[in-house]
């Protein structure tokens, strides 16, 4: 993939944590011109002051993905200068896994190589960029402060990389890049520490990060914009203040962007003293106050300027937000401007739909922006807290993608990451819950992983291979498809039931995943749904048989004449007993996937429920718990569309959907506004939404 380049990093230092470099090459007319670029764990291109490109696609652990990128657009130019900026984080996260930072990149045109690492690039370290800083959240890795008053490093010498990646090609699409400039400024103020303010140091997944994962000490660390702007009190002074301005210490301006953003956050300043700046966003602000989503990250920057300074600040690292306050410290800094530079995926010949009603076209117009979001080199679950590949979310997100695009590129590269994984943390056969990512230990020195999002993996490979991308082999998914079902049969009870299955088990988000000990109702349905696709895939009949018979045995030992129940608890005497425990979810899993009939007359309680949302059973007296929004509202609208009840779907989704809209243009990880406001599974409403509609005209 690359002729002459060697993959490069700073000699003695690849193993270093949050560390950031810089290469540089001369090079001639750029006319016909692409670079081959590949790195760890992410790069940023210049050429002379101008950004081309982010990157790399993510990948799995051992291999690197090859960025090649046309660099015709610069032709015409004697000379330019080729600048690479690579941060290497080496620290454990949910959206990559560790590995040691290098940089491969070469020049060509055609197959003349004009510029390559190893020979032409000179290599510095960033020291501009703080390496020693907090973590920016236990999903991601660290957070960013920059020092511009800091003189360049000097030159390093560069060693070639021991055990190199394996190389493959990129298979999402490009990024979409675009300047967003708001013109405008929602409001300025002054602020002033307040002792009576609740002091929050730290807001992490995890109440303290471990040291398997990567953390420098407190006492390392010389700057915690976080904290500070928790102990700051903010007093409005002006309005809608006319753009550009100038802030001195103690003052702030608010911007809005009216709707959820994500990409690269900009700063456009003119000629300042030396400064101190912080820059706090947010995805949700409630009146004229700046607060911080409980979203369990760090979402500020921080900028120590020299005096003079002026151009564009830009983020390293793509983050979300709506609302961003920019705080001066220390000096004065002319601000002209605020903006952001997307970073999402290229959504040109995306399925456009007219919708009478304003809900269903707001939701709709969310749902791609969302989508948009979450959809760049793999599918994540949000592009805030984590950027990381769940399953689960994937099977929801891939239906989304197709309806949108008629194509699943991005859903080729994420499960070939998942088809390369390999890590003897996991025992064979199974696969993390998301990836690429690092395993968290458990106490006996296995991988924390959760066995229902591999179930979810096969359902998920079953439609891609049948419904999706028809041209790939089902042969390439086989091993990953036999070892998780190799797995679980380890788990089978002599009733042929999943029992006691290791590590985090997860139904969904509400009190019905803390009746997950022993026999779990739900997740064997889905294991016989699970036992059907593999078998729809390789033909093994033995498997449908299999699947039939956890279906007629789960449900006869889960109905108790009205509703499904969601566990058994084994007693001290080796019995199996049903412990009542009924939720909402367990009803759609059963109907899903437990080949129900719900029209037969002795269900008719059971229908009566389902179509009425279960209102009303936690106040029979039994022990019930309603759906949360993941996944049991997703389990809910597919099992509408599977009882073709479209009309009670469509009203459903405009309840649920409609009032995110006006808030953030994005849709919603719960239907509080807690977490994530922009979650790649929610797109999902935008397909269903568009065949209860398609199905309803018909």
């Amino acid at each position: 993939m690359f002729l002459n380049a060697k993959p490069i990093w700073l000699t003695d230092r690849e193993n270093e944590m949050n560390l950031a470099a810089v290469f540089e090459a001369r090079v001639g007319d750029l006319k016909g011109t692409e670079l081959y670029i590949a790195a760890s764990t992410f790069y940023r291109l210049y050429i002379d002051k101008n950004f081309v490109a982010f990157g790399p696609a993510r990948t799995a652990k051992g291999y690197a993905r090859v960025d090649v990128l046309s660099l015709n657009r610069w032709r015409g130019v004697d000379e330019s200068l080729l600048r690479i900026e690579v941060v290497s984080y080496n620290c454990r996260s949910l959206s990559t896994c560790l590995q040691p930072g290098f940089l491969c990149a070469e020049l060509r045109r055609g197959d003349e190589v004009l510029a390559f690492t190893g020979k032409d690039f000179t290599a510095r370290v960033l020291n501009e960029k703080e390496q020693y800083v907090e973590r920016f959240s236990i999903q991601r890795h660290f957070g960013e402060v920059w020092d511009l008053t800091k003189k360049p490093a000097a030159l390093s010498p560069v060693s070639k990389m021991q055990n190199p990646p394996v190389f493959l090609p990129r298979v999402a699409p490009y990024p979409h890049y675009e300047d967003i400039w708001l013109g405008k400024c929602l409001l300025r103020g002054t602020y002033r520490e307040d002792s009576s303010l609740p002091l929050i140091k730290q807001c992490y997944s995890w109440k303290n990060v471990p040291a398997y994962w990567g953390v420098f000490q407190e006492e390392e660390i010389p700057h915690k914009p976080y904290r500070f702007v928790h102990a700051q009190k903010q007093t409005v002074t002006k309005r809608s203040p006319a753009l550009p301005m100038v802030l001195r210490a103690s003052e702030y301006a608010l911007f809005d962007f009216s709707q959820i953003e994500c990409g690269f956050l900009q700063l456009a300043l003119s000629n300042a003293e030396e400064a101190d700046i912080v820059v706090a966003f947010s995805e949700y602000c409630d009146g004229d106050q700046f607060t911080f989503t409980r979203i369990n990250c760090h979402n500020v920057l921080q900028y120590i300027l020299p005096a003079g300074h002026e151009g564009i600040l830009r983020s390293m690292e793509p983050y979300t937000m709506r609302y961003v306050m920019v705080m001066v410290k220390k000096g004065a800094v002319g601000l002209l401007d605020l903006g952001i530079k997307t970073f999402e995926r290229d959504m040109a010949g995306v399925r456009q739909v007219k919708f009478e009603d304003k809900t269903y076209a707001d939701i709709y117009r969310a749902a791609l922006r969302t989508f948009a979001h979450n959809a760049v080199d793999l599918y994540t679950d949000c592009p805030s807290r984590e950027r990381a590949g769940w399953l689960c979310d994937s099977y929801f997100t891939g239906t989304a993608e197709f309806h949108f695009l008629g194509a699943v590129p991005v859903e080729d590269a994420f499960l070939e990451n998942f088809r390369l994984f390999k890590d003897p943390m996991l025992d064979n056969g199974m696969l993390p819950m998301c990836y690429p990512a690092d395993i968290k230990p458990e106490e006996d020195g296995s991988g924390h992983h959760i066995p229902q999002w591999c179930m979810w993996y096969v359902l998920e490979v079953r439609d891609y291979l049948t419904k999706r991308n028809t041209a790939v082999d089902p042969e390439l998914f086989r091993p990953t498809v036999e070892g998780i079902l190799q797995y679980l049969c380890k788990y089978e009870n002599s009733d042929g039931l999943l029992e006691d299955l290791p590590s985090w088990n997860f139904v969904e988000w509400s009190d019905a995943n803390s009746w997950t000990k022993n026999v779990n109702y739900p997740t064997n349905f889905l294991y016989a749904a699970v036992l059907l696709a593999a078998c729809e895939l390789y033909g093994d009949e033995t498997r449908k048989e299999k699947a039939h018979r956890i279906q007629r045995r789960t449900a006869a030992l889960s109905f108790d004449g009205e509703m499904f129940t969601d566990n058994a608890v084994r007693g001290e005497d080796g019995a199996l007993r049903n412990t009542g425990n009924t939720s909402e979810a367990g009803q759609y899993y059963a109907l899903l996937f437990g080949g129900i009939d719900l029209n037969a007359p002795h269900y008719a309680k059971l229908k009566a429920h389902v179509l009425s949302g279960c209102k009303g059973v936690a106040e029979s007296g039994r022990r019930f718990v309603p759906v949360n929004a993941f996944i049991g509202l997703y389990l809910r609208i597919k099992t509408l569309l599977q009882l073709e009840q479209y009309q009670l779907l469509l009203d459903e989704v405009g309840d649920f959907f409609g009032g995110m809209v006006e808030r953030t243009g994005t849709l919603w990880e719960y239907r509080q506004m807690k977490g994530s406001f922009d979650h790649g599974f929610a797109s999902y409403a935008a397909y269903a939404m568009c065949v209860a509609l398609e199905k309803l005209k018909k």
